[in-house]
């Protein structure tokens, strides 16, 4: 693996072709699905952790990274380019299939390095400093207690690794401890009330930089989580935080309702499907688990398509405001149909496989509190009724008089076309879990 990190590192600083990293990223997945088969009866590697978690978000990730390197060709930067979505792979391969607490924390915090990057190189507005500060800032604050914890764990324990034989001995740790643990990890999700670095970023984002934000980025989070979920003292982060997140888990919702901004109101509900999270956490049992993956690997799917057609809706009527996006169906029934799949997908309904994890999360969390299933049930209300407002705002609508007709460019229909295709064989991962 190292032999052929190094050499692929090499042929991207002294290569400028446009597709050079898919090419890359072709063989680092044959290589890492040869050697999920060669080490399918262990779950250790020597270099890396194989297991159920490491292996959806490895797909995920490359699913993300394949499509939005795909749209962001665009952009005439191929060495940069190529350097940007190089060192993202390698970052988030890093925290996904790490088993040492301290290599956990190196590349959970070196992931930040290229999505700031991309907001302060390629974002389109002048506020873009301020938001990838902010980005930077929030992180910073709520991970650096963090590096105390895991000194703290090593004293105790000897060793940084995280491995399953060696955590099954050990106690969770204390409450503040167990604070700091998930404060670090929940920035990144995020939960609501870490999350105003969110919509900033994703606004002052370019297209692609959205799609890597929420297909990708988010998720460390919740990886992060399930890797120190036996040092949280679980019952008393329930009964400190159980009440927050029921709360909130609403109330993001009806935030998402008063949103005008398209592209602000895809990042918003992206924190309403991440709210499930900590829910799930506090129930710890298997079936939660199991939702927590195929709740991050659906979203992983989802959300990028929903950046996606914001950014094609933009480049179409130069606005994203929902007000002034009108009549979809007539000029552009393709776009309109990509809509309405990724509305269903998005709304988790069946047949889709998003709708498997809805119900495992009803399910698991149950034991929590009886009162949440009314939460759950007013969480997907409204998330139904926000959903449909911008669906009906920009596709069924009647169109303006001056528009009769859209044309979407080839740099633009290519990548949805590959997206959507690429996601049937993907949702069919649920069937391995």
């Amino acid at each position: 693996m190292t032999t052929f990190l190094v050499s692929s590192l090499y042929m991207f600083l002294f290569s400028h072709s446009s597709f050079l990293f898919v090419l890359f990223l072709t063989g680092f997945w044959f290589y890492y699905l040869f050697s999920t088969m060669m080490y399918s009866n262990q779950s250790y590697d020597y270099l890396y952790l194989m297991d159920e978690v490491s292996l959806f978000m490895i797909f995920m990730t490359v699913f993300v990274l394949f499509i939005s390197y795909i749209y962001s060709i665009t952009f005439k930067s191929n060495f940069k380019l190529n350097l940007v979505f190089f060192s993202m792979l390698i970052f988030c391969f890093g925290v996904f299939t790490t088993q040492n607490m301290f290599l956990l924390y190196f590349f959970y915090e070196c992931s930040l390095l290229p999505i700031l990057y991309i907001i302060i190189k390629w974002g389109s507005y002048p506020e873009r400093s301020l938001s990838a500060m902010m980005l930077l800032i929030y992180t910073s604050i709520f991970t650096f207690p963090f590096i105390a914890v895991m000194f703290i764990f090593y004293s105790l324990n000897g060793s940084f690794s995280l491995s399953l034989p060696f955590m099954s001995l050990m106690s969770p740790m204390s409450l503040l401890a167990s604070l700091v643990i998930f404060c670090t990890f929940a920035v990144k999700l995020p939960v609501y009330g870490l999350h105003f670095w969110l919509p900033m970023a994703h606004v002052e984002a370019p297209t692609f930089g959205s799609m890597i934000l929420a297909g990708v980025l988010l998720k460390l989070g919740g990886v992060g989580l399930l890797r120190t979920i036996s040092l949280l003292d679980l019952p008393a982060l329930s009964s400190l935080t159980l009440g927050y997140f029921m709360v909130f888990l609403v109330y993001v919702t009806v935030v998402c309702l008063f949103q005008s901004d398209f592209k602000r109101l895809v990042a918003y509900s992206s924190v309403s499907h991440m709210m499930a999270i900590p829910l799930l956490l506090l129930s710890n049992n298997l079936m939660s688990i199991k939702s927590i993956i195929m709740l991050m690997l659906f979203h992983g799917l989802s959300s990028p398509i929903l950046f996606m057609l914001v950014g094609v809706i933009y480049s179409m009527f130069s606005t994203r405001q929902l007000v002034l996006i009108r009549g979809l169906l007539l000029t552009s029934p393709l776009i309109s149909l990509m809509l309405i799949l990724a509305f269903f997908f998005t709304l988790s309904a069946p047949p889709f496989p998003s709708f498997v994890s809805e119900v495992y999360f009803l399910m698991s969390s149950m034991g929590l509190s009886s009162y949440l299933v009314y939460f759950f049930f007013l969480f997907t209300f409204l998330s139904l009724a926000y959903n449909l407002n911008w669906l009906s705002a920009m596709v069924f609508s009647s169109s303006s008089p001056s528009i009769t007709t859209m044309m979407v460019s080839y740099s633009s229909f290519m990548p949805m076309i590959t997206s959507f295709l690429l996601c049937v064989p993907m949702t069919l991962l649920m069937y391995l879990m």
